[in-house]
């Protein structure tokens, strides 16, 4: 009982404006992004063995059909099919799926075609697309084959033929969706084409992107009573609560378009549109003190993955090391505070997002006041050079 009173205190009595998420994450409108999905090499004799690679963003789950199944966002397995066979890549979030196809190729196999009947929907043998990120103002081209199908239709453009190939130039991230009808019914797949940033010609290019926190990735865990006792909350804030209950703030920025090949020159974190409720300050005279803020890097994932792995996972402390005033100017988080280049190795690795945990040193100052800053402005800035 008196754990559930705590419970009850601590959700009518923390930070104003953090509200509480309850059930699944919001759908924040972004399909998956299919970054890479290829088998090398794409054409084995008989008892060979072919390598599919993927790498998947903004997903919450992936899978390959074929036997593979559930699969991590990024990986490679082994495949030595028997005959020519085509994997579909299929990538989920809250907003939708992305689909992805890559074929192998086995020389000397049957060239037989499969028997279709009449209450057979239509095959979609192949829909693939020769690159999956591009930059602006650069094309794609994309391959279709259908089999048994009264109609094939690509999205936006109509009725299409059953095998054909067409070259485009999206001008922002497109999901291409090629649907085949019969009497039988209907069959779909899609491809998601990223479209990146173009940089400036010469022998080399210099960016700059400016990343506001995702909402729906960012928020707050607050430490309860016991051991695996842990809150989730929108507002990105550190400090603690009325209950003198530590809270620990998350951030998450999506880094996806910068160049793999960008060198990273500057990374600095913005939380100078803090907010502030009561006192969570360095010293103080009646009670105790929230000690040194501190941020770290730390690859937390999704917001529902926040818990007690996220709160008390060794991370590195950002190159800054600690803040006693503050946050009144930017911070530099472009390598750590023993010199690893934190921000270059993620974008090297091809990684989606940069995440950071942001804790005062000390969990509370026992003064039964909540004490917090909330970081729901904060910005990434990253400047980069690539070469041509």
């Amino acid at each position: 009982m008196r754990s559930a009173l705590a419970m009850l205190l601590a959700l009518l009595l923390l930070v104003p404006g953090c509200t509480c998420i309850t059930g699944e994450v919001p759908d924040i409108g972004l399909l998956p992004k299919i970054q890479e999905f290829e088998a090398s090499p794409s054409v084995i004799n008989q008892g060979e063995v072919a390598y599919i690679r993927w790498s998947v963003s903004n997903a919450n789950s992936a899978s390959i059909d074929n036997g593979i199944g559930n699969v991590a966002l990024t990986g490679e397995i082994p495949v030595s099919p028997d005959t020519t066979t085509f994997y579909t890549l299929t990538a989920t979030n809250f907003a939708g799926e992305s689909v992805a196809r890559t074929q192998v190729m086995v020389r000397g196999e049957p060239t037989t075609p499969p028997v279709v009947t009449a209450e057979t929907p239509p095959t979609i043998v192949a829909f693939y697309a020769d690159r999956l990120v591009i930059t602006a103002d650069d094309y794609v081209t994309l391959s279709w084959e259908v089999l048994d199908a009264t109609e094939v239709t690509l999205e936006d453009f109509g009725q299409v033929s059953a095998k054909d190939t067409i070259t485009l130039i999206p001008a922002i991230t497109t999901t291409y969706l090629l649907t085949a009808t019969n009497a039988a019914g209907e069959s779909t797949a899609g491809i998601t084409v990223t479209v990146q940033p173009s940089l400036p010609a010469g022998p080399t290019a210099e960016g700059v992107i400016i990343l506001q926190a995702i909402p729906g990735e960012s928020g707050s865990l607050i430490r309860g009573a016991g051991y695996l006792d842990y809150t989730k909350y929108a507002g990105a804030c550190a400090g603690d609560t009325i209950l003198n209950m530590a809270s620990r703030a998350f951030l998450s920025f999506d880094i996806s378009t910068i160049p793999d090949n960008a060198i990273i020159d500057e990374a600095v974190l913005d939380l100078s549109g803090y907010t502030k409720h009561g006192d969570p300050s360095y010293m103080r005279s009646n009670w105790g003190n929230m000690g040194a803020l501190e941020v770290y890097h730390i690859q937390y994932g999704t917001f529902e993955d926040l818990g007690f792995e996220a709160y008390t996972e060794w991370a590195k402390l950002t190159s800054n090391g600690e803040f006693t005033d503050y946050p009144l100017f930017p911070w530099d988080v472009k390598d750590s505070a023993d010199g690893d280049p934190v921000i270059q190795n993620l974008v090297q690795r091809g990684k989606s997002r940069s995440q950071f945990r942001i804790q005062f040193f000390t969990t509370t100052n026992w003064d039964s006041i909540s004490d917090m800053l909330c970081f729901d402005d904060a910005t990434l800035t990253i400047k980069y050079t690539t070469a041509d």
